[in-house]
């Protein structure tokens, strides 16, 4: 399976195919989604490589993110008794991952950057023909000191736009 492949650094992740594909599924289908993690990064030009794309959606639109993405499937849209209602992963080149019905434990201790307080005060970046909503860059500093991610952390400290 190239995602596995992919997910332990063999080969890399075509992650910027992948999101051309998603902006123009989940546009189409009317679907309210923003990007976090590597990839909100990446596309503000911070030179890293995602591992994957990581989305935040509604509750309600999370199965519907499912059926848009479906030939891609490999684990189908499923309740969650976690931080948000429902999880689904898919792979269209490179691995998808979204949440959908993010609830405050989210922010639990503290805030995170697909939580309700990024939720928030998302930007709006653009990348190539799109205007991406993204959790605001201090916070996804934050997130990546609190998980001891110091090559993150001296990209983002070294970004100027």
């Amino acid at each position: 399976m190239p995602w596995l492949r992919q997910m332990v650094g063999l080969d890399p992740v075509p992650w910027r195919e992948t999101l051309i594909l998603l902006c123009q599924r989940l546009t189409a289908a009317g679907v309210d989604w923003w990007l976090t993690g590597s990839a909100a990064l990446a596309v503000r030009g911070i030179a890293l490589e995602p591992g994957d794309l990581d989305l935040v959606v509604s509750g309600a639109d999370a199965r519907r993110v499912g059926d848009v993405l479906v030939d891609g499937l490999v684990e189908p849209v499923a309740p969650a008794e976690w931080f948000c209602e429902w999880w689904g992963r898919a792979v269209l080149g490179a691995r998808v991952e979204w949440v959908g019905g993010v609830g405050q434990s989210a922010d639990d201790p503290e805030p995170t950057d697909f939580g309700l307080v990024a939720a928030s005060e998302l930007e709006v970046i653009r990348w190539l023909d799109w205007d991406l909503r993204v959790p605001p860059l201090a916070l996804q500093r934050a997130v990546s000191v609190r998980r001891g991610l110091p090559d993150r952390l001296r990209l983002i400290d070294g970004f100027t736009r």
